[in-house]
């Protein structure tokens, strides 16, 4: 009897090609950003619109596996991921196209040619628009730790220089964590050299803040996330590439602070301001907005989160609150205002935690990773009788990265867990 009389092995090459769409379905949300729960619920409504009954999604950093089945069939297939970015209008259309999917009257082959035409149909940002949002973005950063404002353009200029420098190497394929010393080298030189040629007395701080376009504060929250949601062998490996990434901002800025040398001691000193501490939020947020492909509305309700993160973190320490503490309950203020964003009479599109992630970054605290890093390479230059002191300092601020982005991926997540949606988490 030949393959196509044959109905067993039909069954099994359609099991297949519902596999291989669910799969190439997850594949692009993952690439795009989104933490574990979404990209399994994606998957799922994708198979269960095409026919399959109780699929079962396997999440790996560099690899997802999907069984699906159909009466006595069973199929399992897996797909490669490739380099985890984020790009929110494409994810969206991705989520939109699973609700589709899971609605019914689609097929294998219509959903595996949607998918990939979507990622030629959906719009992205100009390049210059993403190097200028970076530098702006970068700036508002720099003004919250504390830069005065002779060192405003130069880190502006030199991180929107630097994401071009980014942009290009990342066309040509180079390895991530090469590009990212490679960034931070020449952010950092170049707002050191600026800063210092504009008079400014916080060089070293505008070092700093001219790298934080680099901080990984997606994989940070989604690592958390994922961890608390179930995922906990996916979460520790979106930890190891933070940490990675984390080391390689840091060679960068290491080897600009040996070309310059002085101002490498500033001391971080934000200020206190709660109008100025909420006006730069906003704009970090916007800006890492940009760099995650919001919309032009969306961009408008991530500054209001920013604005509001600030807002209430800087309320919290002007109570006397410890910035662990503070920042959890600014997160909370974050998502809840999300979730009134996506809840009647306003139902704003696409108010989610994505949302909420874009108004926290400027509280992910990318400069106490960096002084952290930085003062263990340091402790092999100094004397016996200061190596104490500054391992002291070095470890305060690490356990500060620690404490306070897990407050902040707490308190979204919290929220998540109470107010939970019926489509995507």
């Amino acid at each position: 009897m030949s393959d196509a009389a044959d109905p067993t092995v039909m069954r099994h090459r359609h099991l297949e090609q519902v596999a291989m769409a669910a799969l190439a379905i997850g594949r692009l949300l993952m690439e795009t950003g989104a933490k574990s729960s979404v990209v399994a619920t994606g998957m799922r409504k994708a198979a269960a619109g095409l026919g399959a009954q109780e699929p079962h999604v396997r999440i790996g950093y560099a690899s997802l596996a999907l069984t699906v089945s159909h009466g006595v069939n069973t199929i399992t297939r897996m797909v490669g991921v490739g380099h985890h970015r984020v790009d929110m209008r494409l994810n969206h259309a991705v989520r939109t196209l699973c609700t589709r999917i899971e609605a019914g009257g689609m097929t294998p082959r219509s959903v595996a040619e949607e998918t990939r035409a979507l990622a030629g149909r959906v719009p992205r940002h100009r390049r210059i628009v993403a190097a200028l949002a970076a530098g702006i973005a970068c700036a508002a950063f720099g003004r919250l730790l504390g830069t005065d404002w002779a060192s405003v353009a130069p880190i502006l200029a030199s991180s929107a220089a630097a994401q071009g420098v980014r942009m290009a190497l990342a066309a040509r394929g180079t390895n991530m964590f090469v590009l990212i010393a490679a960034v931070a080298l020449v952010a950092s030189l170049l707002a050191g050299l600026g800063a210092a040629w504009a008079g400014s007395e916080t060089a070293g701080i505008a070092m700093t803040a001219s790298v934080l376009l680099l901080v990984p504060g997606v994989p940070s929250m989604n690592a958390q996330t994922d961890i608390m949601e179930g995922y906990p062998t996916m979460g520790s490996a979106r930890f190891v590439t933070v940490a990675m990434i984390l080391i390689f901002i840091t060679v960068g800025m290491g080897g600009a602070r040996l070309i310059l040398g002085p101002g490498a001691g500033d001391v971080l000193a934000p200020p206190a301001s709660l109008p100025h501490q909420a006006a730069f939020g906003a704009l970090a947020a916007a800006g890492f907005g940009v760099l995650f492909n919001f919309g032009a509305r969306t961009l408008l309700w991530a500054a209001a989160a920013g604005a509001v993160a600030l807002a209430v973190r800087t309320l919290c320490l002007d109570a006397g609150l410890p910035l662990e503490a503070a920042s959890f309950l600014a997160a909370v203020a974050v998502a809840l205002w999300v979730e009134a964003l996506g809840a009647p009479p306003l139902r704003v599109s696409h108010a989610g935690q994505t949302l909420a992630v874009a108004g926290c970054i400027p509280m992910v605290p990318g400069g106490a990773a960096a002084q952290g890093i930085i003062g263990l390479l340091e402790l092999s230059t100094l004397p016996p009788a200061e190596a104490p002191a500054a391992l002291v300092v070095s470890a305060t601020a690490g356990l500060q990265v620690i404490f306070t982005v897990g407050a902040l991926g707490a308190g979204l997540t919290m929220v998540r867990a109470v107010m939970p949606r019926r489509e995507f988490p």
